[in-house]
């Protein structure tokens, strides 16, 4: 018979998936339900792929990555955030979610526990469960209209066994951007509960009202409780070329960098290779696409506005519009009859934890078009439904 770990055990399917799975069997389904553009990988990010292969960068790396890489990353966190990385406090990563999971498992032991705010993405929650810890749902609250980080919660998830507070801004999937002050509040918890903050910041080049959101590492005055995680994926279309890093002080990134060794050895070298060209040469290509998506998150505000049901804070990050049904008591049959109805595909609001319920994730990194078809079959359903 076979015997499953505990940690294994209490990994449960995310409902995403299972509404991926079905739109994915369904011609012509629309899906917004996956937070990737629909748009390919620019072409000079491709370019460099092929000429790194046929340049003969074919072969295993530094576990950590190209010292190149990791050199061009600390070089855009300084041009962006003024915080000062020596490689050394860089690993490049298989995707942020390796930098995630390797983060977690360096800090968080069987028995701690780690203050997650949400909602957020699985991803944390599950990485946690896996370490054998304790995940700890704090859900932001709202304020004149705009989601807030809650203090006094946070203050009261924390224990003599607490090891990490994570945060995700931009929000994945609220378009939350933590305020500065709320930053410098979580920082001095940290150090004064001599915890580390895990800061997801994939989302940081797709703010809507400044070119960058404020990283945490420009929010501390030492890097030892202070771990980044961040990604090519969202700022360059490279989500299936899976490239990260993780940023911190020394000692942690060895530790990481020794973990990750055994786990997945290097990133992929061409995708490192790309990953160079990709901070040199893409600041156009960022600004042009942060217009795009500014375009998008207007066109699918005003298309949430007129449908009857539905209530939504204008995102201030990220490519998602994070919608509360009204009296929606299971958000997962709601994405499923959706699915059905109208072959749009959505993510439920239950697959981002306490706070998710009720609401559904609508992903606006496609074109106009496909998302001008997916509001009219929206608009079309929730009628209906209110009728």
């Amino acid at each position: 018979m076979t015997r499953f770990s505990s940690e294994i055990l209490g990994v449960a399917e995310s409902p995403l998936i299972r509404i991926g799975t079905l739109a994915e069997a369904m011609p012509g389904a629309i899906k917004l339900c996956y937070g990737e553009s629909d748009t390919p990988t620019p072409e000079f990010i491709a370019r460099a792929a092929y000429d790194a292969a046929r340049a003969g960068h074919t072969f295993y790396t530094h576990t950590a990555g190209y010292l190149e890489l990791r050199e061009a990353i600390a070089r855009k966190v300084l041009e962006l955030h003024g915080a000062a990385y020596r490689p050394s406090e860089i690993t490049c990563t298989v995707g942020a979610t390796m930098g995630v999971f390797i983060a977690v498992r360096a800090f968080v032991h069987a028995g701690d526990n780690a203050v997650v705010v949400t909602p957020a993405y699985s991803t944390f929650m599950n990485a946690v469960t896996l370490a054998g810890g304790q995940p700890r749902a704090v859900p932001l609250t709202l304020d004149a209209g705009r989601y807030v980080l809650d203090l006094d919660r946070v203050r009261r998830a924390i224990d003599a066994r607490t090891r990490l507070l994570v945060v995700n801004s931009p929000s994945n999937p609220t378009g939350w951007i933590i305020s500065p002050d709320e930053q410098r509040a979580l920082y001095e918890l940290a150090v004064s509960h001599d915890l580390v903050i895990l800061s997801d910041e994939v989302y940081d080049r797709l703010a809507f009202d400044a070119p960058v959101a404020r990283s945490f590492a420009s929010a501390a005055d030492d890097k030892a409780h202070i771990v980044v995680v961040n990604s090519f994926s969202k700022t360059y279309n490279m989500t299936g070329w899976r490239l990260g890093w993780v940023q911190g002080d020394e000692r942690a990134i060895t530790r990481m960098t020794s973990a990750a060794e055994f786990v997945t050895s290097n990133a992929t070298s061409i995708v490192q290779q790309a990953g160079i060209v990709a901070l040199r040469d893409g600041e156009p290509w960022i600004a042009e696409l942060r217009r795009t998506y500014a375009a998008r998150r207007d066109q699918v505000s005003t298309a949430l506005r007129a449908m009857p049901g539905l209530s939504a804070i204008e995102p201030r990050g990220a490519f998602f519009a994070f919608a509360r049904v009204d009296g929606l008591a299971d958000s997962a049959a709601f994405a499923l009859h959706l699915l059905e109805a109208t072959s749009v595909a959505v993510t439920p609001g239950s697959a981002f934890g306490d706070g998710g319920e009720g609401h559904i994730r609508i992903c606006f990194a496609s074109g106009e078009t496909v998302i001008g078809e997916a509001m009219a079959r929206l608009d079309a359903y929730m009628r209906r439904r209110a009728g």
